[in-house]
């Protein structure tokens, strides 16, 4: 062959980085079964290259008898000769072969098996050069965008940026250069063998390690993060030395290191905070920027009620409940939140449900005089007290122990239940009174002025009354007027001048009206 052969493979060492005794060997193989694809699977092929001549030779080899019994890698002595004159029985011959004699499907087929080889010697040369890399920040060029997943360009390698690894507010376009950590490397899988992401909480812990000398030195260390990418984040720093500050060597020198890092997550906000092997000291801290008032702390269910002030509850809740959730996910505690106010409602509650322990269904008068004797006074204690305490008890052994405790759960589960329908009563009455104004709004509607009719002035308006007055008068003193009339029509006597005289006296005007009394009704 030409030495245009040996050029392009030269160019495939040097492009393609694959190791030249490797390429070697493949394209042995490749050529073999081309040659075997033409001339069947039983031929004996052998490929020989001379990378100095630039030179490569196929043969087909045969082995000289007497008698042939396998015409694939037998030949006759008198065959043999028309090859190599030299030939004899019991040795080999080489019949050289040239590509074309192969035909055009064993060479599209050599050539498939060359481009697999290479593809696999590549992929075995990326996953040596970066499976030690695993959590190594590196920086690629956006090569292409598939339903939102990404390719990138190493240079000498491809990147796979899935859209879970992604910042869910980051958007970008073919070109674009990103600053992703290696979270995998396999070579088993088809397709881009290194995954890397932006979401991850190794990317944020090795952007700290960039920026913060201490951190790369290990004077302070990242001991726990929680993450909502895109959103917020919170880490918990320690210092190994007592002259380092752990939370302002994070911060920076008026926060430019942790601000290098949130304009690299493109806005992420992140909350730094003092780790701590007290876990009231952590929780408190951990739902910064809300001051705590006080923790309450179940161990056997794995949560704690923080207890904050009423003005501090939303700063402990965050914009829809992330301060709290990044505080459970940084402790590994389950955080619920009450106020000051609230927590005062339910103890004063909780004291009213105060349980005797005599009063426990299916506990006898005897167990709870013991029971009352080493200080288990009612049902919530008993719920409190250990499967062990109970068992050091004398008297109560296992069985008895373990029934007790079902009891008291059964009891307390009925107690809780009792409870909240009373935190829920008390809410609605809450509500109720909250719902009502504080003033009755009507009084402040403007006042509705009635429109008075208009009245015309007749005769018979202006006099009439006062001519019904004298009708009224004349009937009661002209004796021949008809008086009003019963059923009997009897006529009204003539009154005494002397009651005249009363019914036209006028009090004065200052004078109130005096009752009569008895005396004044027998005058009469």
């Amino acid at each position: 062959m030409n030495s245009g052969f040996i050029e392009a493979f030269s160019q495939i060492v040097r492009v393609k980085r694959v190791d030249k005794n490797t390429l070697v060997e493949t394209i042995k193989a490749s050529l073999v079964s081309a040659a075997r694809r033409k001339l069947g699977q039983d031929a004996d092929i052998q490929v020989h290259l001379d990378e100095a001549k630039g030179q490569l030779d196929i043969f087909r080899v045969f082995k000289v008898v007497d008698k042939v019994e396998d015409d694939a890698v037998e030949l006759l002595l008198e065959d043999a000769k028309e090859i190599d004159e030299k030939a004899e029985i019991g040795g080999e011959v080489l019949e050289e072969l040239s590509l074309e004699e192969f035909g055009r499907n064993a060479i599209q087929a050599a050539k498939q098996i060359l481009t697999q080889k290479v593809r696999e010697a590549e992929r075995e040369r990326t996953f040596e050069e970066y499976k030690d890399k695993v959590g190594v920040i590196i920086s690629g060029t956006v090569r292409q965008i598939d339903r939102g997943n990404i390719l990138l360009n190493l240079g000498r390698a491809e990147a796979y940026l899935p859209m879970r690894e992604q910042i869910r507010k980051e958007r970008y376009n073919q070109g674009d250069t990103i600053r992703a950590c290696i979270v995998e490397v396999d070579k088993e899988i088809r397709g881009p063998q290194i995954i890397v992401s932006r979401a991850s909480n190794q990317f944020l812990l090795k952007l700290f390690e960039q920026e913060v000398p201490e951190i790369f030195d290990g004077d302070v260390e990242i001991k726990r993060i929680a993450r909502e990418p895109g959103g917020r984040s919170k880490i918990a720093v320690y210092s190994r030395s007592d002259k380092v500050d752990a939370v302002g060597s994070c911060v920076g020198m008026k926060g430019s290191r942790v601000q290098a890092v949130v304009n690299e997550l493109h806005g992420e906000k992140i909350d730094i905070v003092n780790w701590s092997e007290n876990i009231n000291e952590f929780v408190s801290r951990a739902l910064s920027p809300a001051k705590v008032s006080a923790l309450r702390f179940n161990e056997a269910e794995g949560f704690v009620m923080a207890i904050v002030e009423d003005d501090q509850l939303s700063l402990a809740i965050g914009k829809e409940g992330q301060n709290v959730r990044l505080a459970s996910k940084l402790t590994d505690w389950r955080i619920t939140l009450t106020t000051v106010k609230e927590i005062e409602k339910r103890d004063k509650l909780e004291q009213k449900l105060q349980m005797d322990i005599s009063e426990m269904v299916g506990v006898s008068a005897r167990m709870a005089q013991k029971l009352k004797s080493v200080g288990i006074l009612t049902v919530q204690k008993l719920y409190k007290t250990t499967l062990e305490e109970l068992l050091e008890i004398d008297g109560i052994g296992q069985k008895t122990a373990e029934r007790v405790k079902v009891l008291a759960l059964e009891t307390m589960e009925e107690l809780n239940k009792a409870l909240e329908d009373l935190l829920e009563k008390e809410k609605e009455i809450e509500e109720e009174e909250a719902s009502k104004p504080l003033f009755d709004e009507d009084s402040l509607a403007p006042e509705v002025i009635k429109e008075e009719e208009e009245i015309v002035l007749t005769e018979e308006a202006l006099f009439g009354d006062l001519a019904g007055d004298d009708r009224k008068k004349e009937d009661k003193t002209d004796p021949s007027g008809d008086a009003d009339k019963t059923d009997g029509e009897a006529e009204l006597e003539e009154p005494d001048d002397d009651e005249e005289e009363e019914d036209g006296e006028i009090p004065g005007a200052d004078s109130e009206e005096i009752e009569p009394d008895e005396d004044e009704d027998s005058e009469k």
